[in-house]
């Protein structure tokens, strides 16, 4: 986007909120810009929606915010150049948790946690996912040696995100708990100490009790316990002992009380929970692994739909640390190409030239991974397209699984992901085609009523189509 292009957003948007004088204060965090307004009612939030730059509108806490993506500090300079208003730094995104807290707990709001603290680690898991399969794959039929030096630097690479999980997930805990981040990565030094990871499986006797010490690394539920229960000793010690005193007192108290109750209490039962969690997964897999496939691959779009799906990463990686490897993700990646097949089948039935090149598009993004221009474009505009894609991502989710296709890594759930099902490439690649074609097949011979014009979430989602 060119400079001019950013100037005539911010004045685009300066219009449409009503004008300079309607802005009462002006800000912006990582992605998105802020107004409070002194009448909401003149800002025009559908048009705003529509404007090409802007990915949706949001009121959150009487705040209007617009929400823009990775430009918006050269759209906030272009906008206070053109008003007249002063530039001041960015705030920090997690401005609208801090006013949430006060409100009732919801499962919504469970949600809205667990996807703030994976969220941001997703491309490094996404681009050190595929290199872990890549390397796998390359030692496993010899075209590489284990123990060469190229494959040894590569496989550090690979593995850090991973191994050092409880220290990256420490820090975006802490900002989306609003906690001290120093203070959340000693935490989490404390499961990842080399004294603790190297007699893990023995037990140490801390003042009478029996402690069996375990290996942390690359585990998500432990220290995202600590860092949440840290929040409130924290909170506490700050507000009990004097100001003079803080320095100090506040921090040795804190690591006083954490460390023992991250090694005796919080680590144990968060690695009971997620051992639990990966074997019942295993269980279900192992006995009955049509009927799991199947009802993960088909009511994945409604779980994306309802944004509940950011609950099956942190499992899908704990079934990595657990079990070794990771059965869900297979499934994933079949209904993300059912997602293409759906689209490439919509294209084909479609007549309106504007949806069949709208169609093509959502195609072309759902075959490298990126789903929403089709589930929000296609399937949920048109409603019939829903059901092909719910069951040829079932079909082949049960394909894949039945026939045991594991991930041995997480990664993206898309075409270029491939490396990381080594040892099931072949199963996943049939898995593909029986998603793709069944899918095509399915929209195909549905149809759909091409009157039906888009709503607001299918206008955002198409804007993340690869033109």
């Amino acid at each position: 986007m060119a400079n001019q292009t950013y100037h005539e957003l911010a004045a685009e948007i300066l219009k449409l909120i009503g004008g300079k004088e309607n802005i009462s204060f002006f800000t912006h965090c990582v992605t998105r810009l802020r107004f409070n307004l002194k009448d909401q009612s003149l800002a025009d939030e559908e048009a705003i929606g529509k404007l090409n730059g802007v990915l949706g509108t949001k009121i959150q806490n009487g705040q209007f915010q617009v929400i823009i993506g990775n430009k918006v500090n050269e759209v906030y300079a272009a906008f206070c150049e053109l008003a007249g208003l002063e530039k001041k730094d960015g705030i920090n995104e997690n401005l609208d948790l801090g006013i949430a807290e006060k409100k009732k707990f919801t499962p919504g709001m469970l949600l809205e946690i667990i996807s703030g603290c994976f969220a941001p680690v997703i491309p490094a898991f996404a681009g050190a996912g595929v290199l872990k399969g890549i390397l796998t794959l390359v030692s496993t039929y010899g075209w590489m040696s284990g123990d060469s030096g190229l494959y040894i630097m590569m496989n550090a690479a690979a593995d850090a995100v991973f191994y050092f999980l409880p220290f990256i997930l420490a820090y975006t805990s802490a900002k989306k708990f609003k906690v001290n981040e120093v203070m959340a990565l000693v935490i989490a030094g404390i499961y990842m100490y080399p004294t603790i990871l190297n007699n893990a499986g023995s037990s140490i006797n801390v003042l009478g009790l029996d402690v069996t010490l375990i290996k942390y690394a690359s585990t998500a539920l432990p220290i995202l316990l600590s860092v949440w229960i840290m929040g409130y000793i924290h909170r506490w010690l700050e507000k009990h002992i004097p100001s003079c005193l803080r320095v100090v007192l506040v921090s040795a108290i804190l690591l006083l009380i954490m460390a023992p109750l991250n090694l005796i209490v919080i680590g144990p039962i968060g690695n009971t929970v997620a051992v639990f969690i990966g074997k019942a997964f295993q269980w279900l897999f192992d006995k009955a692994p049509i009927v799991g496939g199947f009802v993960d691959g088909f009511t994945r779009p409604l779980l994306v739909f309802t944004g509940t799906h950011v609950t099956l990463g942190p499992i899908m990686i704990n079934n990595i640390q657990t079990l070794g490897y990771d059965m869900l993700s297979p499934v994933h990646c079949v209904q993300a190409m059912a997602a293409a097949g759906m689209c490439f089948g919509a294209f084909l039935k479609a007549r309106n030239k504007d949806n069949k090149a709208a169609n093509f598009s959502a195609f072309i993004s759902a075959f490298i991974g990126i789903t929403e221009p089709a589930l929000y474009g296609v399937a949920f505009r048109f409603k019939k397209p829903l059901l092909a894609l719910m069951v040829g991502g079932g079909v082949a989710g049960g394909f894949v699984a039945a026939l045991g296709a594991k991930a041995i890594s997480f990664a993206m759930p898309a075409l270029i992901s491939l490396p990381i099902y080594v040892g099931s490439i072949p199963t996943v690649l049939a898995g593909l085609v029986i998603a793709f074609v069944l899918t095509a097949a399915l929209t195909y011979i549905l149809g759909f009523d091409e009157t039906i014009e888009k709503d607001q979430k299918a206008i955002e989602a198409e804007k993340k189509n690869v033109i």
